[in-house]
This record gives structure tokens, sequence and C-alpha cells, in this order.
């Protein structure tokens, strides 16, 4: 695994340049694929710092959720195409679901990534919650979040006692709880029946996930102040304004170039 992430890595440097070239990037799109950190630049370090969004500059939860939706529906998709085949492939759905291959194919993506970036603890919460859900769904059950939470926590932490001593282990766990309660009502099911939504006008639908964003950004901005003030010694007083504008932008358009730089090379410079 190590030498594969070595091959990537030499890969995304030799074809964008010397990651120490400040006009490249190399070294935020390394972080991003292969969760090395050491290319990003000092200096560049400090910024993402001060300005609240360094916890972008790496593999998060967020980021492997996203693969393993992605991962999921093209994965039930293609499996969906079985119908048309001749033969016994064509009852492949009758003896296996395409949303139920597709959900666990994308924990299986997900795992994958995750030993493939090193097995951080944000990719141990995020694998283990994801594969909760696909078990719970499995049995048809429905789970409130404190229990999800819970046993993804006591999972991380049998699996590695010391996790606790590490900062990634309070701001991850931390992140996604405080998102979890301020959610009301919140299930993990594949059973709840969706509440009708009321018809609403272009400029709401438009606004809903600007409001949205912004009231996550701001309470998790309160949560970990406390905790970035304990580990670090620090907060940033615009981390609100800039991750607004970072996180759907890193999320939604840079890591996917990134990830997908590894079949398409030029897509590292988009990136």
């Amino acid at each position: 695994v190590e030498r594969l992430r070595q091959r990537v890595r030499a890969a995304i440097v030799n074809n964008l340049g010397a990651a120490s070239d400040p006009g490249t990037g190399a070294g935020v799109v390394v972080a991003l694929v292969t969760g090395d950190q050491r290319s990003i630049r000092r200096e560049d370090w400090l910024l993402f710092r001060q300005t609240g969004v360094a916890h972008l500059m790496s593999i998060s939860g967020l980021h492997i959720t996203l693969l393993a939706w992605l991962s999921a529906r093209a994965l039930a998709w293609l499996w969906r195409q079985t119908t048309r085949w001749p033969g016994a492939w064509g009852r492949a759905c009758l003896w296996c679901p395409a949303p139920v291959l597709g959900r666990w194919g994308g924990v299986g993506v997900a795992l994958a990534y995750s030993v493939f970036c090193g097995w951080g603890i944000p990719a141990q919460r995020t694998v283990g919650m994801l594969a909760l859900v696909c078990v719970l769904q499995a049995g048809g059950r429905r789970w409130p979040w404190p229990p999800l939470w819970s046993v993804t926590l006591a999972g991380v932490l049998l699996w590695d006692p010391w996790a606790c001593l590490q900062a990634g282990f309070w701001l991850s766990f931390v992140a996604v709880g405080v998102l979890f309660a301020t959610d009301a009502g919140r299930t993990i099911s594949s059973q709840a029946p969706a509440a009708a939504q009321p018809d609403r006008g272009l400029s709401e639908r438009a606004l809903g996930p600007l409001l949205g964003l912004l009231r996550e950004q701001g309470v998790l901005g309160l949560a970990l102040a406390p905790l970035s003030l304990l580990l670090f010694g620090q907060v940033s007083v615009v981390g609100l304004v800039a991750n607004l504008v970072a996180v759907p932008w890193v999320t939604a358009v840079v890591t996917p170039l990134a990830l997908l730089g590894c079949l398409l090379p030029p897509l590292w410079w988009l990136a």
C-alpha cells in the first residue's frame, strides 16, 4: 500500500512540477489524493490555519463519504444493466438487488481508499459509520444518532486505544456529533418514510442549501472553538466566511478532479 501511495504521489508531482513550486499547488493535490500532507509548504499551512480551512487539506470524512456515495450510485447503475444480458446474468438483480450491491460496494470503496490514505481517525470513523448504516438498513432497523455515534466511537477505541490522544479523534467525533445533535429527530434507517415536502419557490430552493451550509458552519465554528483553543491555542475569526466558500469548492470541485486525475492525469491541472 505504501509503495502504491508513493507511486501516485510521484505521478502527481511529476505531472504538476515540483511540490515546492508556489504556482502549481501540487502539495495540496497530493494531500487530497494520498493523505500525505508533507508536500504542502509551511507558509500555505499557516494560511490554511489562519483562515480555518486546514481541515479540508486532508482526507476528511466528507471526502470519503462523497466517494462512497458516487461509487454506490455508479455500481448500482452498472448492476441494473445486467437485466439486459442473456442467460443467468440477466437475473443477477434477483439474486442481489442493485441498491444493496451499491451500498456495500460503496462501503468497500470507502474502506479501500481509507487504507490507501493511511487509515487515519476520520477515515476509521467514516468507514465504521457507513458500514453500520448498511447493516441497519439490511435489517430494516431504526436507530437514533447517539447509538450510531457511540458504537462507532467505541469501535475506533477498541481498534486503537491511543487514538484518544490525537487531536483528529476529538475534532472528528465532536464535529459529527454536533451535526447530528443539531438535526432534530435524526434516525438512521432505510425504512423511515419520507415526509411530504411543500412546494417551494425557485428562490427558496436556491437559498435553502446556502442557508443550510451557513447554519452548519456556524454551529461547527461555535462547537469546535473551545477544542481549537485547547488543542492548537488559536481560533480563526474569519473561519466561518472562509469555509462558506472553501467547503463546497474543495468538496464538490477540487477533490473530485484530484481523484479523477488518477485515471486522467490532465485533470490534476484543473484541480
